[in-house]
């Protein structure tokens, strides 16, 4: 599988032309080469996909913001931040209890995390573009969304927008419940003593 199969999936689905490379010059090949990096970063946000997610602890700054203490560099490769951890003294991950703010703010550099934590770990869904490390049903999914970005444009048909759209919901919670069936999580709780630090 790769980009060009996936936009064939889409343009199959609405019954347009395939396409062999997507600076070949025609209207599909624009359409798919308009929307497809867009559409893969919104299925990547709608949900924390197990290949696409990564566990990092972030990189500490040397400002210091005002109304917390630390300040930390938001991942670069971030698409969407799924959980934040507490990284205890034993290197145990603790999840942010509802006791400790943070807040996500923006300047000249990028996103930049402020908290009253020195360490954080952050788990994220990272902007995945290697077509090989997709899964079928993410490949699926994207297919669905990227015909519902082009169906209007290149067909003129908005019922058969809304059926791609439809379809695609279909596919995230098809993934949702997938997920569900593989994954058994233990969350470790807040120590009474890291409680008391705050």
């Amino acid at each position: 599988m790769d980009k060009i199969e996936i936009c064939n999936m889409a343009l199959s689905r609405i019954g347009a032309a395939s396409i062999e490379t997507l600076d070949e010059p025609s209207e599909t090949a624009r359409k798919c080469l308009q929307f497809y990096e867009h559409d893969r970063r919104v299925v990547l946000r709608r949900f924390p996909w197990s290949w696409a997610t990564s566990r990092v602890e972030l990189a500490r700054m040397t400002i210091t913001p005002q109304d917390y203490k630390y300040a930390f560099k938001y991942p670069a490769d971030c698409v969407y931040l799924r959980k934040l951890y507490i990284l205890g003294e034993d290197g145990m991950l603790f999840p942010f209890p509802d006791f400790v703010e943070y807040k996500i703010f923006g300047d000249e550099s990028g996103l930049v995390l402020y908290t009253n934590y020195p360490k954080v770990v952050a788990e994220y869904t990272a902007d995945v573009k290697n077509v090989t490390q997709m899964d079928e049903i993410f490949c699926e999914a994207l297919s669905w969304k990227l015909a519902s970005s082009i169906a209007f444009k290149l067909t003129g048909n908005a019922q058969l927008a809304q059926m791609a759209l439809s379809e695609y919901e279909r596919m995230v919670h098809h993934a949702i419940a997938d997920t569900e069936n593989e994954q058994n999580v233990h969350t470790p709780t807040l120590s009474t003593f890291i409680r008391a630090r705050f």
